[in-house]
């Protein structure tokens, strides 16, 4: 064997190495994830609602949703709002410099009113152009602000206003289920000294039929783009911050559905809009800041859908949205790397950030060379096709696996899917990786050279209309 078959040799045992640790970390964290869901409905089940919902002691909850140009949806998220069966709870809008008719449709519903009030504007959220009550909802506030800060600046805006100690945070396509808060709050009542940020699973609105804010079908759509992201949503919840929650160590609450506590959130200055997307980096700050004040904390996921939120339809529109994704994951490892292997962080700084380093930011560079290797090594005959495919068949079928463990623990733990659609997802976990990874390749290639480029722009990818 001459030098550049053992170079070839060398290289090829490498790459295998990276993505078989990938694929085993990702099965053992969908495995742990099922176990997670099946300890968790067995709680629900037992978890009596009707006495914390008499409780007097109920946590009161502002709900602050960000609306950009969002005509399209803002009237169905709103009105699921107004749905919410929950005692205790008020709505802030932050209309963030729309140029449509987001304002128009918001006054239509509330009846707005301007308000006289005095406020400190504590954080460099934009001028605050106006503050309007509702002449209908007298839990319903709409804040009127300039663009330009991101959506952290809009929720900046909400923070000065909030009444309550608890945050929730949410998108304006979302519509949330009514019993959405009860089935988050009370895991912040359990134990409101520790508890300061909370997730949970919401999946894609796409095809449902909605009227007044009501979910009236859900017609999971069998859009590939879709049903992929369906897939890739469930796997990543239950594969992974079902996992990083049992050991305090998710990296991401997300900002479709994320509740945090007012006062940390105000100890730490607030959203930062210097990055693409403040939810990331809120918990990573979140964790940091918290670890240095030494104090006991937990951000957690719980097992339940509380909601469901629009998702790109088109190779283009998913594309503009995972580009900006990947951005943002550079950025904040990049800026709170000191956390990387850092014994003081604990799990998230010995196991979830290695994760994000190697194979969030970093993957990208491996797949690209890894296709690179392939081709040189095929076009000089170096690299046999059969051992490329047997390589890429292991690869299917490990993540095949991750997919199929992850669809069988949502179906136990919702069952809102029709068993027409579940074999679909079946049929697409095994498909994924030749008809949707490529996209997210290119997406994350663009995010790249955007981040080397300086490039920070939160781009907003045209909204379809709903059915």
């Amino acid at each position: 064997m001459d030098i550049g078959n053992i170079i070839f040799a060398v290289v090829f045992y490498i790459f295998l190495g990276y993505f078989l640790v990938q694929a085993i970390y990702s099965i053992i964290l969908v495995l742990m994830g099922f176990v997670q869901v099946r300890r968790r409905r067995f709680e629900y089940v037992h978890e009596n609602y009707d006495t914390f919902a008499r409780s007097f002691f109920i946590v009161p909850v502002t709900i602050i949703v960000p609306a950009h140009n969002e005509e399209v949806w803002i009237k169905q998220s709103l009105l699921s709002l107004l749905n919410v069966k929950y005692p205790m709870f008020e709505v802030i809008i932050v209309n963030d410099g729309s140029t449509d008719t987001t304002m128009d449709v918001l006054d239509s519903i509330l009846q707005l009113r301007r308000m006289n009030r005095v406020f400190t504007n504590r954080f460099d959220c934009g001028k605050i152009n106006g503050i309007f009550a509702s002449g209908k909802y007298d839990n319903v506030t709409v804040i009127d602000k300039e663009s330009g800060y991101h959506k952290a600046g809009a929720l900046d805006a909400g923070l000065i206003f909030a009444k309550y100690q608890y945050i929730l945070v949410i998108d304006a396509d979302t519509i949330l289920e009514p019993d959405a808060l009860f089935k988050v709050m009370p895991y912040i009542d359990k134990n409101p000294d520790e508890n300061i940020g909370i997730g949970a699973y919401f999946g894609l609105v796409n095809g449902f039929k909605i009227e007044d804010g009501k979910i009236l079908e859900k017609r999971h759509s069998y859009n590939p783009i879709i049903a992929c992201q369906n897939l890739e949503y469930i796997r990543n919840f239950i594969g992974a911050r079902l996992t990083w929650s049992r050991y305090n160590a998710i990296p991401c609450v997300s900002g479709g559905f994320g509740v945090w506590r007012r006062n940390m959130l105000l100890e730490m200055g607030g959203f930062s809009s210097a990055f693409s997307c403040e939810d990331i980096e809120i918990t990573f700050r979140a964790h940091s800041y918290m670890n240095k004040e030494g104090k006991p904390y937990r951000i957690m996921t719980v097992p339940f859908c509380v909601g469901w939120t629009e998702g790109p339809a088109n190779i283009s529109s998913l594309i503009i949205q995972r580009k900006r994704w990947h951005r943002v994951v550079i950025e904040v490892v990049t800026y709170y790397r000191e956390m990387f292997f850092n014994k003081k962080y604990k799990v998230f700084g010995l196991v979830t950030m290695p994760y994000m380093v190697l194979y969030e930011m970093c993957g990208v560079l491996f797949e690209l060379s890894s296709l690179v290797f392939v081709v040189i090594g095929y076009f000089l005959g170096v690299l046999s096709i059969k051992i490329f495919l047997a390589y890429f068949l292991l690869m299917i079928i490990l993540n095949s696996l991750t997919g199929l463990v992850a669809i069988i623990s949502y179906v136990i733990l919702e069952r809102s899917f029709s068993i027409p659609y579940i074999l679909y997802l079946i049929v697409l976990s095994i498909l994924d990786m030749i008809i949707y990874r490529p996209f997210l390749l290119i997406a994350k290639v663009k995010g790249s050279i955007e981040f080397f480029k300086g490039y920070r722009a939160g781009e907003q990818y045209k909204r379809p209309k709903i059915t």
